[in-house]
């Protein structure tokens, strides 16, 4: 629960998921992209952080029930740079 609720409260505060751009990577099924092409809006990338997924990454667009994501390096990289 609290991956769950951490990982939303970073689409509070401005964070968009880490595989943004192909959804499958944690999520399975089909590559659906939720940047610019399906949106209008893109993505940001804070420097520092890898422009592709991060496998550790708590911001990834799904999680299984038993998974626990606490901040990895790019994750603390990412918030120091903004906050």
């Amino acid at each position: 629960m609290t991956t769950v609720v951490a990982h939303e409260m970073g689409h509070c505060i401005g964070f968009r998921h880490t595989d943004w751009m192909n959804r499958s990577y944690s999520c399975g099924g089909s590559a659906v992209n939720e940047g610019q092409s399906t949106t209008g809006v893109g993505a940001v990338l804070i420097p520092g952080t890898p422009s592709g997924p991060d496998s550790g990454s708590w911001m990834l667009a799904c999680l299984s029930a038993t998974t626990n994501r606490p901040f990895n390096n790019n994750d603390k990289t990412a918030l120091d740079y903004l906050y």
